[in-house]
């Protein structure tokens, strides 16, 4: 692993705090699920599961996240509604189980996270 300097470290944090300024000013998923160690790890997860290409229902989103939070489900499930409700995301009934619900994201949250990761890579030459 390479050193980094202190001016390309400096670099960086003013990039990252720009970065807090500029999402804070917008109403976009990038605010909503930043906003929280919880809501951040939700949208982590359900990304991961997108681009994997698998689904994720609520329940498995539930067990998969315990190991590192301790959010309730009915914290998580207000998590979620929100997100609905704000566009982010949708639920999808199941067709293999039709009691589950699958959670999919709405191609507005995948713009913004793809649009974020090349502004980052931009600052990580990724």
């Amino acid at each position: 692993m390479s050193d980094i300097n202190d001016k390309v470290a400096s670099r960086i944090c003013n990039n990252l705090l720009d970065n807090i300024f500029k999402i804070c000013k917008d109403d976009n998923s990038l605010k909503f699920f930043r906003k929280d160690f919880q809501s951040r790890t939700i949208w982590l997860h359900i990304l991961k599961a997108h681009f994997a290409k698998e689904t994720l229902n609520i329940e498995q989103l539930a067990r998969s996240i315990a190991t590192t939070s301790t959010i309730s489900k009915p914290t998580l499930r207000l998590i979620l509604d929100n997100a609905l409700h704000k566009g982010f995301l949708k639920f999808v009934k199941s067709k293999k189980d039709l009691r589950s619900v699958n959670i999919e994201l709405e191609d507005i949250t995948i713009k913004e996270f793809k649009d974020w990761c090349i502004e980052r890579s931009k600052w990580f030459k990724i």
